[in-house]
């Protein structure tokens, strides 16, 4: 396989994400947001074959723009690099590419056949407004401010436990990266729904190399545990910035499960010591 696929199925994997916040049918949303987790694990199922061929891969990829109005554009949005994708596969008899394909075939089909409305996207129109909440200012600029930053911290999350996973060993800590990925996402979904909703959505800047190779991997998980506190701190503040109670009880739940997050690291960096 190319070395480039890898790079097209990132930037495929996160066009299909964020184009399923960005729909206001939610059934499609939902509907988009599934066929992103198979183009994520057609992203690790590629990052698997390169580590055992030992081929070099990288997470950077080039910038997206969400540039659509309407839920129709949004499908050839998703629809253009599918198809990209599938120039770059071969159906050789190769299992993986065989896989792929019948998923993209798929996926493309149901994008012509349903997916072909007129219906606006209010996702982007920067209204800054949030199911109806009134807030000050100073709460507004608060959440905007935390919303950006913790939207690239999960997908920065994402990239470097994905990497991390498929170089280790241990079952254990394999577990441990899968549960804080998973948990990665689902924060990154509820914070970019919300950007959605506030018509202020955005596909987080790039992951460079350095934050996600390491060579050490207790510096990395050392390192790991100080930004979850930092989160959690920030979380805290925000919660008592923003001056509405469903909020605050949101942000206060956030905060505990990075608390379990930071357990689950202390976990696994005491069985690397």
């Amino acid at each position: 396989m190319q070395k480039r696929l890898f790079t097209t199925v990132h930037e495929g994997w996160l066009k299909l994400l964020f184009a399923s916040f960005a729909v206001n049918d939610r059934e499609w949303g939902e509907k988009l947001y599934d066929y992103s987790e198979i183009l994520y694990r057609h992203l690790r199922f590629i990052e698997h074959l390169y580590v055992q061929k030992g081929l070099e891969y990288s997470y950077e990829r080039p910038a997206i723009h969400l540039e659509f109005a309407t839920e129709g554009e949004a499908a050839m949005f998703c629809d253009e690099v599918l198809a990209r994708i599938e120039l770059q596969l071969s159906d050789n008899g190769d299992p993986l590419a065989k896989r792929m394909l019948s998923d993209l075939k798929y996926i493309r089909q149901t994008l012509h056949r349903e997916f072909d409305r007129n219906t606006k996207i209010a996702a982007f129109d920067k209204s800054l407004k949030l199911d109806g909440i009134e807030l000050e200012k100073s709460s507004l600029d608060a959440l905007v401010l935390f919303l950006f930053e913790e939207s690239y911290k999960e997908y920065e999350l994402i990239v470097i436990y994905s990497y991390a996973q498929t170089i280790v060993d241990d079952k254990r800590l394999s577990e441990i990266f899968q549960i804080l990925i998973d948990e990665s996402k689902f924060h990154l979904k509820s914070f970019a729904r919300m950007m959605a909703k506030m018509g202020i959505l955005a596909v987080p800047r790039m992951v460079t190399q350095e934050l996600y190779r390491f060579e050490s991997l207790e510096k990395f998980l050392a390192d790991g545990i100080d930004e979850e506190k930092m989160a959690k701190e920030q979380c805290r503040a925000l919660a008592e910035a923003v001056d509405n109670e469903a909020l605050q009880q949101f942000f206060d739940f956030i905060n505990f499960q990075e608390d379990y997050h930071i357990t689950l690291m202390e976990e696994a960096l005491g069985r690397i010591r």
